[in-house]
């Protein structure tokens, strides 16, 4: 799949910005807070309904102004090509529509187009907090299963109020009465995002263990785990899953009472990333968390790939430089044939065989010019 054309209206630092990408390599030329990594960020947020930079809408809205629009044409080879557009409002919830036609739900826009973002703080999943790497599970397993999208957030929903209820229990120093009513739907929701979860790193561990092979010429091996907070085999079904969810809440009852939070349930889940059998995040040099990152994110292009029966779009944000030039060519050649999007300060960090197939367009301070 391609953007054919990219439309944004008070985005970020563009009044307006009407962009006709190039089918294949992209380059966006730049200093820095220019607007190369707003076009970026609006490709993915047509993909996902979310940003890759912020968890705050608005700040996606250019200053002074109360709405954001971002529109994308979409050329797509296995399903007819479509439109999507998305509205930011500071004082209302965003709505998209597609194909002009308003969606009440925002998931529906999932998966319209698919997308593959690195970026610094993709990159720098590896060691950071577990938080993190729930974000990129839930970003990316979204991207293939609108079930795991209404799952995840009716699970959101009810852990919300879970918690409301524990807080006024803990308050009281009372009983917990109506705790089993949301119990039973965080149980539901919650067997589904695992059962998702589990399924996914199970086939993103394979394709990263052999692109990390590659990337580190078979020096290293990469090993990365599922570990869900509520203790389930890999192979187990939905229903298990949920059986053995529901006993885990009901031992951590007392716990959570007297906490007023809820301590067991996906919402704790982590990866286990580790490099020649050793934890990346503890002991992984910063090349080696790096190109663990870079190793997953190109799997996620071969899931997409797989999922979707064609290219993902690829958005490399101001990575390029922080590699070496093997790991460029790599990652390069691990996304041909994808429409790519390349922001960089100097075209020096791009090599000449790039280059010769790119266009480049030049940003300045909200404005794109193709060179």
């Amino acid at each position: 799949m391609h953007i054919s054309l990219l439309t944004l209206r008070s985005f970020r630092n563009y009044e307006t910005l009407i962009l006709e990408p190039f089918d294949e390599m992209n380059v966006l030329l730049g200093g820095n807070a220019q607007g190369k990594s707003a076009v970026l960020e609006a490709i993915y947020l047509l993909a996902t309904s979310k940003s890759h930079r912020t968890s705050r809408d608005v700040d996606m809205i250019r200053v002074g102004d109360s709405m954001s629009r971002v529109v994308g044409e979409v050329r797509r080879s296995v399903r007819n090509d479509v439109i999507v557009e998305i509205d930011l409002a500071r004082a209302d919830k965003k709505t998209v529509k597609i194909n002009t036609v308003k969606h009440a739900k925002i998931g529906d826009v999932v998966g319209q187009l698919n997308a593959v973002v690195f970026s610094d703080s993709d990159i720098d999943m590896v060691h950071e907090e577990p938080s993190r790497r729930r974000r990129f599970l839930n970003l990316e397993i979204s991207q293939v299963s609108p079930q795991y999208v209404y799952a995840l957030g009716r699970y959101k929903r009810v852990l919300e109020q879970r918690n409301n209820l524990l807080k006024e229990i803990k308050a009281a120093e009372g009983s917990a009465p109506g705790l089993e009513v949301w119990d039973e739907q965080l149980v539901s929701y919650g067997a589904t995002v695992t059962a998702r979860r589990a399924e996914f790193v199970r086939l993103i561990a394979m394709a990263a263990a052999e692109i990390y092979a590659d990337l580190t010429d078979g020096c290293e091996q990469l090993e990365v785990e599922y570990r869900p907070n509520v203790g389930v085999g890999d192979s187990v079904s939905e229903g298990e899953i949920a059986a053995i969810f529901a006993g885990a809440l009901a031992a951590k009852r007392g716990l959570d009472m007297m906490r007023g939070t809820t301590n067991t349930g996906p919402h704790r889940d982590d990866l286990s990333i580790t490099i020649n059998g050793l934890a990346a995040r503890e002991y992984g040099s910063q090349g080696q968390r790096r190109t663990a990152a870079i190793a997953l994110k190109l799997a996620e292009i071969e899931l997409l790939r797989n999922a979707a029966g064609e290219n993902p779009v690829v958005l490399l944000d101001d990575v390029m430089a922080e590699l070496d030039e093997p790991r460029r060519r790599r990652v390069l050649e691990r996304a041909a044939g994808c429409q790519t999007f390349v922001t960089t300060t100097r075209l020096a960090d791009l090599c000449s065989a790039v280059l010769e197939k790119a266009v480049v367009f030049e940003v300045e301070a909200g404005k794109v010019n193709k060179q």
